[in-house]
């Protein structure tokens, strides 16, 4: 998953995920969240949940590579990755998402979102490190999952988007067996849209509600290659 979208009030977010903040800027509206953009994510905070700000790409010890996102069968085989599914899961609040059709020269931007569900929650992983000032960080990756048939046209994997039900289940250590247990997405489809938006999107500085606007047809040229 390249771009996400966070749109939801913060009251909204904050009854849909049991958390409170004090902070306004946090839940403002993002378009096109990018790696390295700070969002809100819930992680556990002893038997409840905290939200925080946290960056988008895990930075792991010893390791200069940023982690953006993690297929969650790829997850189970690495024991620092595994290790961070049991004691540092957390959820991030969503939207929706982008993919890319890729069969053409210039790839075609869709949004996707559940539509039941005004903010979603995405699994992911996340690490906290101290910067100079002695602040604690926070930085996650988004877990993914093989498409479902809304969204395989597009790409092969999508983000593992848990149930409500799912979220005290994720967020309090039984997220490898859920991960063994494996995901599908098909619970989603009964209730989940695909619609082509602007190209707008493509670039990362673009940020505004009008990047999730549907558009009625494609580019006049691309239509033979999407029929």
């Amino acid at each position: 998953m390249k771009r996400y979208v966070l749109e939801a009030e913060k009251s909204v977010i904050e009854e849909t995920f049991g958390v409170k903040s004090n902070s306004d800027s946090l839940f403002e509206p993002n378009y096109n969240v990018i790696s390295g953009n700070i969002m809100p994510i819930v992680i556990p905070k002893g038997e409840g949940r905290q939200i925080v700000s946290s960056v988008w790409g895990l930075k792991q010890d010893g390791k200069e590579k940023i982690l953006v996102e993690a297929d969650h069968e790829k997850v189970l085989k690495k024991d620092t990755l595994k290790e961070l599914v049991v004691e540092s899961p957390c959820i991030i609040p969503a939207s929706g998402f982008y993919k890319w059709k890729e069969t053409v020269d210039d790839p075609l931007p869709f949004y996707l979102r559940v539509l039941s569900q005004e903010v979603s929650g995405f699994a992911g992983i996340f690490s906290s490190y101290k910067n100079k000032e002695g602040r604690t960080l926070h930085s996650f990756a988004v877990l993914t999952m093989p498409a479902n048939v809304l969204v395989e046209p597009l790409d092969h994997t999508m983000p593992v988007i848990l149930d409500p039900k799912e979220y005290d289940q994720w967020l309090t250590g039984e997220g490898v067996r859920m991960l063994k247990k494996g995901f599908s997405g098909n619970h989603l489809l009964p209730d989940m849209s695909v619609f082509r938006v602007p190209e707008l999107v493509n670039d990362p500085a673009n940020n505004s509600k009008e990047l999730i606007q549907p558009i009625p047809k494609l580019r006049n040229y691309d239509v033979e290659d999407e029929g």
